[in-house]
């Protein structure tokens, strides 16, 4: 499942998503919150990178800085399926990609 364009105000610039068995557990969450589906590499217009882990819905569940792309695609917490995590850049409805 594709991500929206934009999560927690900040533009997605990557994206990974599970498929129908999630990546892992977030410790310590409950509810939608606990299964992590999605990762997306997000830019804010300040400049800020962020690589964000989401839920089935793709809500942020948790959030870390980074200072370049290929860092945040890297830095996938060990407690996940790492080996099935595969990045795909966000393409626009009308093709266009939004690679910084």
């Amino acid at each position: 499942m594709n991500p929206p364009p934009v999560l927690d105000g900040a533009r997605v610039l990557w994206w990974a998503w599970a498929g129908e068995v999630p990546f892992g557990e977030l410790p310590g969450a409950q509810g939608d919150d606990r299964l992590v589906y999605g990762f997306a590499v997000c830019w804010y217009a300040p400049g800020q990178l962020y690589r964000f882990t989401c839920n089935k819905h793709w809500n942020v569940v948790q959030d870390a800085d980074h200072s370049n792309e290929d860092d945040a695609k890297a830095d996938i917490p060990k407690q996940y399926d790492v080996e099935r995590v595969v990045w795909h850049p966000w393409v626009s409805p009308d093709g266009n990609v939004s690679l910084t």
